[in-house]
């Protein structure tokens, strides 16, 4: 197939974006997808994701339609069952008839799923430890920098296309009842005016990932020395053992644990940070 002289110039119908995971991941890629919406105020965007995290994006009002994928019941339930779901769900994706496909996600299986749409255009992320497939996309590659943040490593696939990040103050679109569930919270912690209210996401959804709870610790005497803040320990599942170490070593800061949130609290808390 032969390459468009500016693949910029493309005016994009409809367009499907893959990142399954992670959660902290999954909100990174809200700015890429605004940078989306921007250049393509009239395309059709939709987002394939893990089920998990859907629902930060059906808060995002750039994104037309979330596609949930509940990976773990492919992996548990089967390998024929496995095999059925994901060919189901390539199925679907193929007759949507998409022009762009991008690949946040970059595993084999996304790769995959990117080639078997049919998509016109296909680009995706060469990750500096995982495999690549050439062959399932025409466009690129873009090379990760792992030096960048993970926003930034989204936000260069885009860059690819000619787009540049938009700023327009906020990332998702939180209601006025979730709003005021999280000033309500944080008013029972009679934080102070003025308060500069610090975010900690103390787990990483594995432990190889997972800052020591200690280095946590010091990091929020050494700010709060600094600054007059408060602390705002954010905790997932299973992650009890993480907050209560990370409480239990910080005495001279006052930290306010929010742990096992549902998703709307979480990204209305989140927004009430003044550091995240």
């Amino acid at each position: 197939m032969t390459l468009p002289l500016s693949v910029s110039q493309i005016e994009f119908k409809k367009i499907l974006l893959i990142r399954f995971a992670r959660l902290g991941d999954v909100i990174l890629l809200v700015p890429s997808i605004r940078a989306l919406r921007s250049r393509y105020p009239n395309a059709i965007i939709e987002v394939l994701v893990d089920h998990r995290y859907a629902g930060i994006l059906e808060m995002c009002s750039a994104v037309d339609r979330v596609i949930p994928v509940n990976r773990l019941a492919m992996r548990d339930g089967g390998k024929m069952r496995a095999v059925g779901n994901m060919f189901h769900l390539a199925q679907e994706l193929r007759a949507t008839a998409y022009d762009l496909v991008l690949d946040f996600h970059s595993f084999r299986e996304t790769h995959l799923l990117a080639w078997y749409t049919g998509a016109r255009w296909r680009l995706g992320l060469k990750r500096v430890h995982s495999s690549y497939w050439p062959f399932c996309f025409n466009l690129g590659p873009v090379l990760e920098d792992d030096d960048l943040h993970v926003s930034a490593v989204f936000l260069s696939i885009l860059g690819f296309l000619g787009i540049v990040p938009v700023s327009n103050g906020h990332l998702l679109d939180l209601n006025s009842e979730l709003r005021q569930e999280a000033d309500s919270f944080l008013r029972g912690y009679q934080i102070e005016a003025g308060a500069l209210r610090i975010g900690f996401n103390l787990g990483a959804g594995s432990q190889s990932r997972t800052w020591p709870p200690e280095k946590f610790a010091e990091l929020a005497e050494k700010i709060t020395q600094r600054h007059k803040a408060v602390v705002i320990a954010f905790s997932g599942p299973n992650e009890e053992l993480l907050s209560n170490e990370f409480c239990r070593r910080v005495r001279a800061t006052r930290v306010i644990p929010a742990s096992n949130l549902a998703l709307p609290q979480l990204a209305a808390l989140f927004n009430r940070c003044d550091v995240l």
